[in-house]
């Protein structure tokens, strides 16, 4: 029985959830995950960086077609069992892995930020960002709407992760 709603909260829950849906196959392990969620408008979507068991790296792309799906509903009901979720996967150069795993080997060597949330600005119609990490001896979540400063630290990662889908992620991290 599919599920239908006449709340966009509902469908955009659902579009979350969708999106963070991804399938690993046996031996991968995710190492590094960036989420945009735009609050108004966009298409939401989550890049993880995989490595297999072999050490190869690939990243995988899930979006939701929001444009798609709206065209569909027309008449204000959602039908939350039929996103059209956009799916991509590339493998990483060996250029791209080397630049990689020396970002996350600078990153091993420092102590890294509880927080890159600047609590001190008010963003009412932003996106909320989302990027963890799988380091040798920790793993790091963040969320923010305004970074501060120390997201710098990140951004050579963020950015290695969002060129694979340029044609796709039109958003900007701060």
């Amino acid at each position: 029985m599919e599920r239908f709603s006449n709340r966009i909260e509902a469908v955009i829950h659902e579009a979350e959830i969708e999106i963070g849906n991804f399938d690993l196959k046996d031996g991968e392990i995710i190492i590094a995950y960036l989420s945009e969620l735009p609050s108004i408008s966009g298409f939401p979507y989550k890049i993880i960086l995989v490595q297999n068991s072999d050490g190869t790296i690939c990243s995988r792309f899930r979006q939701w077609d929001t444009a798609y799906n709206v065209k569909q509903w027309t008449s204000g009901i959602y039908n939350l069992d039929r996103l059209r979720i956009i799916t991509v996967e590339k493998t990483f150069s060996e250029a791209d892995t080397t630049i990689l795993k020396e970002e996350m080997l600078k990153l091993e060597n420092i102590r890294l930020p509880e927080s890159i949330q600047n609590e001190k600005s008010i963003i009412l119609d932003g996106s909320e960002w989302k990027f963890g990490i799988i380091l040798a001896d920790k793993n790091i979540e963040y969320a923010w709407r305004a970074a501060t400063e120390e997201i710098d630290l990140f951004i050579p990662i963020i950015e290695l992760m969002r060129k694979k889908y340029s044609d796709k992620v039109k958003y900007n991290v701060t």
